[in-house]
């Protein structure tokens, strides 16, 4: 790992709230895959209160941390460590996947021969070695109210969400995607300076939508790259428990509203990637 800023390939960034152990497990796993790429990990610490930093500073010493003062969320988290980041590229990275070998390695060598791509995500299992579904198209209005209610167990709200999460795609291959899920974004870093960093108004949920669509609507290809793959030991804390009980989730209501911030939004808005279809860039997805 180097500090050179002329030398350093990747930049992984990753936010720190609550997932401590997770993220030690994430760490320890990046070290044991010895990517054989140069590159540099920066923690953005939005809950410095948990004692974060002294773990860092015992255990993985070569790590940066950037600790804030208070939880700004998500999008504006990455956006102060992309303020630190070095690298040519930037991969945005939850504190709760563990890194399979030659993973980072072959996403560089995926993005340095396709100028075009802008974007692309590895493969994400269960920990249980099943697949997780990581690559969506963009959502609908309906979509959160289907994940989320009684609604989604109806024919037309099972047959909508399937659609959602590209369930009957197959995802052994690599195709062009709308939106992939904010737990592993491989980004070119030039893209990500051109479109613009993270939208601060998510504060949570949705950001991943928004920048793969800012990503499209400026002729950035998004691609699901099924070729590197990682377990991703997710929980979706805003789904816990039943219907009612979601009405009491703080999460819940913060992607509701994150939800209502994205369609209010694009709602004048086509798809971006029709327009990458017409002029013939856009493949399979």
């Amino acid at each position: 790992m180097l500090n050179n800023a002329d030398k350093i390939d990747v930049s992984i960034l990753i936010v720190h709230t609550f997932e401590g152990r997770l993220l030690r497990q994430t760490l320890s796993s990046i070290n044991r895959a010895a990517p054989k790429v140069k590159f540099e990990v920066i923690i953005i610490d939005n809950n410095p209160e948990a004692g974060f930093a002294q773990v860092l500073k015992d255990e993985f010493p070569h790590i940066h941390h950037i600790g804030l003062e208070r939880n700004v969320g998500f999008g504006a988290a990455m956006n102060v460590g992309l303020k630190a980041a070095k690298g040519r590229y930037v991969l945005i990275f939850n504190p709760d996947i563990v890194v399979q070998p030659e993973s980072l390695e072959s996403m560089l060598e995926f993005m340095d021969q396709n100028p075009d791509v802008g974007m692309c995500g590895p493969k994400l299992m269960n920990p249980d070695g099943s697949l997780q579904h990581s690559c969506y198209r963009f959502p609908t209005i309906m979509i959160p109210a289907y994940r989320r209610t009684p609604l989604g167990r109806l024919p037309v709200g099972r047959k909508a969400v399937d659609h959602y999460l590209m369930v009957h795609e197959d995802h052994g291959s690599q195709m062009d995607v709308d939106s992939l899920i904010g737990a592993a974004l491989f980004t070119r870093r030039s893209a990500l300076d051109e479109v613009g960093h993270f939208d601060e108004r998510f504060f949570m949920y949705y950001e991943d939508n928004d920048l793969c669509r800012r990503f499209w609507e400026n002729g950035h290809r998004v691609v699901y790259y099924p070729e590197a793959h990682m377990i991703h030991y997710h929980r979706r804390a805003s789904a816990d428990g039943s219907f009612i009980r979601q009405l009491f989730n703080r999460f819940a209501w913060i992607q509701i509203a994150s939800a209502l911030k994205f369609f209010a939004k694009y709602r004048s808005s086509e798809n971006p990637r029709s327009k990458v279809r017409s002029s013939g860039l856009s493949h399979l997805g």
